[in-house]
């Protein structure tokens, strides 16, 4: 009688990222799943989480800031994500072009009730356009229906509110651009 064995391998087709992304726990002890490493809270404001962290270690990605919907009374947290649940924001700081390392970008957030007494997250960024610098804004409000986004190139408007103590501005870092 002859004797045959068989090695079956077999392969589950997981995420990289989601076997090994770090969890979150709010001040309310309510655990917010992520797809992020080292990821870490920043603030909750107005029944969201703003959350600082990165899809992959040892890569050419960035630190970046996310937002995240804090589940209420009678939600479960593994409700279908919000608008704006994916988006990834710019982790504040000064940025150096990977190639040339010259500065390139100079971004500044603030987070808080930062315009007109909202909940609000404040982007302040200087790029370099050519020989010039571009200054912009980018303003998220949290709502309870949700996120509401505005942009302003050319200037920084919302620069009158940053005055108020509710307002905290997140230190930046120094980093080089993504390829």
């Amino acid at each position: 009688m002859k004797l045959r064995c068989v090695l079956i391998l077999v392969c589950l087709q997981t995420s990289p990222a989601s076997l090994f992304a770090d969890a979150l726990t709010t001040s309310g002890r309510q655990v917010i799943s992520t797809n992020l490493k080292e990821v870490r809270l920043v603030a909750e404001l107005h029944g969201f989480a703003i959350i600082a962290g990165r899809h992959c270690i040892d890569c050419d990605e960035n630190l970046a800031i996310y937002i995240r919907r804090i589940a209420r009374p009678g939600e479960s947290t593994g409700s279908a994500p919000q608008r704006g649940d994916s988006d990834r924001y710019t982790y504040p700081g000064k940025y150096v072009d990977y190639m040339t390392k010259k500065l390139v970008e100079k971004t500044r957030m603030f987070y808080g009730y930062c315009y007109e007494g909202q909940p609000s997250l404040l982007w302040l960024t200087e790029y370099r356009s050519g020989d010039k610098w571009v200054k912009s804004e980018y303003l998220v409000l949290l709502g309870d229906g949700g996120l509401k986004h505005r942009f302003v190139e050319g200037q920084q408007p919302s620069l009158a509110h940053l005055q108020r103590a509710q307002c905290e501005e997140l230190p930046g870092i120094f980093a080089e651009m993504e390829p």
